[in-house]
């Protein structure tokens, strides 16, 4: 549903001046940040490990072909790496990407003004309160971190879809 809105080009794939008609993947739309900063137009919204784009798409709009939806407020250009993972497929994904899951990745402490619960990366002999972070757990604070997303209120959702195809279209 996507890219169905996209306007198509002629391409000549193989420079041998035979050419095709094809969807012009490069046009892109973005969400302004004036827009993604209006509080009443969104909810914040925690993300389950079981969920996809398409469950919480069918869920709050009625349809999983509006996925892109919410990818798109979100700012996940790609739903395999950017979406929270599942607990299994986070571990796969560390163990694939590391060869010592459990090893040091970086040392932390707490900010020491403003926001105490804020971590700031050190050298460990900076700071001798210091505390180790493994590969495995950085990677969870990422994808933790990204279990909060924004949700269109579905009353504006008609609006969004219709300003995104007029978007789209008036690229050429």
């Amino acid at each position: 549903m996507y890219f169905q809105n996209f306007p198509t080009i002629s391409y000549d794939a193989i420079g041998n001046g035979n050419t095709q008609i094809v969807t012009d993947i490069l046009t892109r739309v973005v969400v302004r940040k004036s827009v993604r900063d209006e509080r009443s137009l969104f909810s914040k919204y925690d993300v389950f490990d079981w969920e996809t784009p398409e469950s919480v798409a069918l869920d709050f709009y009625g349809k999983s072909d509006y996925q892109w939806v919410v990818l798109m407020f979100n700012k996940y250009f790609d739903r395999y790496y950017e979406w929270p993972m599942s607990i299994q497929t986070l571990q796969k994904y560390v163990s694939d990407k590391y060869t010592d899951p459990n090893a040091i990745h970086h040392y932390e402490t707490s900010q020491s003004s403003g926001d105490t619960n804020v971590k700031v990366k050190v050298e460990v002999a900076d700071v001798p309160t210091a505390t180790s972070v493994t590969n495995y757990e950085y990677e969870q604070d990422l994808n933790d971190a990204r279990k909060q997303i924004y949700i269109l209120q579905p009353g504006y959702l008609p609006t969004f879809i219709s300003d995104f195809r007029r978007l789209v279209t008036s690229q050429v």
